[in-house]
C-alpha cells in the first residue's frame, strides 16, 4: 500500500513539473511573439559576446550603447561582458566558450597575454575580433584599430607652433600598462611627438610620463607636474581618457587657460573649457561609432561577408571577399573655433 502511493506521488510529481516546464515554454514564447510583433523583425538567431572594461567609464559606456544599437539593426543578440582587472580576461574567454557564443568583440588590456584562450575559441569555430588594442600573435580573426601615429601627429598640430618665438616647456603624457611601464602604443606616440617637436629649438619637451588611464591618474599628474615645473607652458595628454582630469586639475591649481592643453577623449569639464576656447583641442574617438563598427564588423566576419543577412541566405550565394584582417576606426581632432577634421 505505501509502495502504490509512494509511486502515485511520485508520479503527481512528474506531471507537476512538466506542467511548469510547458508552461515556461509557452511563456517564453509568448514574449518572443510580442517582441516580434512590436518591433516587425524576427526574433535573433546569431548570438555574439562583447568583453569590455568596467563599465563604470563613460567611454566604454558610449561604445556599449553604439553596439547595442547595430545588433538591434542587424538582429543578433548581443551579450556583454565586463572585468575589473587584467587577470579577470581569460577567464571570460573561458566563459565565452562555455555560452556557446557565435563570435566574441573584445577589448583586450594593452600588454595582453592570452594568445591562448583567443586561439582556443578560434579552433572551436569561434571568431575573434580585437577592438582598439590586438594580439597580432594569436589566431583572432580580425583587429580594428586606431591610428595612434596620426593621431600624435594631430596632437602636435593642435599645439600651434610654427609662430612660436620663445622659449617653452611641454610635458608629455602617455599610456602605463598595468605594472607601469610605458605601453608599446603609448611609445610609438612619443617617439612621434618627440620627432616633430625636435624641430621647433625653443621647444623644450620634457621626458614622458606614463600614467594609467582615467580621470584621477590625469588629475594627480596635472598636479605633480604643476608642482615640479611651475613655468610649464603646456602638457600634451596622449593618455586616452585622462583630459578630463588634467583640466581639473588645472582649474584647482589656477592655471587653466595660462598651461595650454591638447589630449585624447572628452571628460568632465572638457567640453565647456573648449567652448571658452582654454583648451587647444582634443582628439575625438567617437565611441558609439566604435562600438557600432566593432558589432558591425564581427556580424560581417560570423556571417561570411554578408553583415545584413542570416547565415542560412548568406550560405546560398556565392562567397564574397573576405573581410579585412585591419580596419582603421576614425577619429577627429576638434579645436575651438574650428569644429571637427576627420581623419579615418
Amino acid at each position: 500500500m505505501r509502495t502504490r502511493q509512494k509511486v502515485a506521488l511520485a508520479c503527481s510529481l512528474i506531471c507537476i513539473a512538466c506542467t511548469g516546464v510547458l508552461l515556461v515554454l509557452s511563456f517564453g514564447r509568448a514574449v518572443q511573439e510580442v517582441i516580434a510583433s512590436e518591433t516587425g523583425a524576427p526574433i535573433a538567431e546569431t548570438h555574439l559576446t562583447v568583453i569590455l572594461p568596467d563599465n563604470s567609464d563613460m567611454f566604454f559606456r558610449s561604445l556599449a550603447s553604439g553596439g547595442r544599437a547595430e545588433a538591434v539593426a542587424q538582429q543578433v543578440a548581443l551579450e556583454f561582458l565586463f572585468y575589473n582587472s587584467d587577470r579577470e580576461v581569460g577567464l571570460l574567454l573561458r566563459q565565452a566558450r562555455w555560452m556557446q557564443t557565435e563570435g566574441v568583440l573584445i577589448y583586450l588590456p594593452e600588454q595582453n597575454s592570452f594568445t591562448d584562450e583567443i586561439n582556443q575559441l578560434e579552433r572551436d569555430g569561434v571568431p575573434v575580433v580585437t577592438l582598439i588594442n590586438d594580439n597580432p600573435l594569436s589566431e583572432r580573426r580580425a583587429h580594428l584599430g586606431f591610428d595612434d601615429e596620426g593621431i600624435a601627429r594631430e596632437l602636435v598640430r593642435m599645439i600651434g607652433l610654427e609662430a612660436v618665438q620663445d622659449s617653452q616647456t611641454w610635458a608629455l603624457l602617455i599610456t602605463a600598462d598595468s605594472e607601469g611601464n610605458p605601453t608599446w602604443g603609448g611609445t610609438r606616440m612619443a617617439t612621434v611627438v618627440r620627432s616633430m617637436l625636435s624641430s621647433h629649438a625653443g621647444v623644450e619637451l620634457l621626458p614622458e610620463k606614463a600614467i594609467d588611464q582615467g580621470y584621477f591618474s590625469g588629475e594627480q599628474a596635472a598636479v605633480q607636474l604643476l608642482r615640479e615645473h611651475p613655468n610649464l607652458r603646456g602638457i600634451i595628454v596622449a593618455t586616452p581618457q585622462t583630459l578630463g582630469g588634467v583640466v581639473q586639475a588645472l582649474i584647482d591649481q589656477y592655471r587653466l587657460g595660462s598651461v595650454g592643453v591638447v589630449g585624447i577623449d572628452f571628460g568632465a569639464g572638457v567640453e565647456e573649457a573648449l567652448a571658452r576656447g582654454l583648451l587647444n583641442g582634443t582628439i575625438s574617438r567617437h565611441p558609439e561609432q566604435v562600438g557600432a563598427q566593432g558589432v558591425r564588423s564581427l556580424i560581417e566576419t560570423v556571417r561570411g561577408g554578408h553583415p545584413s543577412e542570416s547565415l542560412s541566405e548568406s550560405l546560398s550565394e556565392p562567397p564574397p571577399e573576405p573581410p579585412p584582417e585591419y580596419r582603421n576606426l576614425a577619429y577627429s581632432a576638434v579645436e575651438p573655433g574650428r569644429g571637427a577634421t576627420w581623419q579615418e
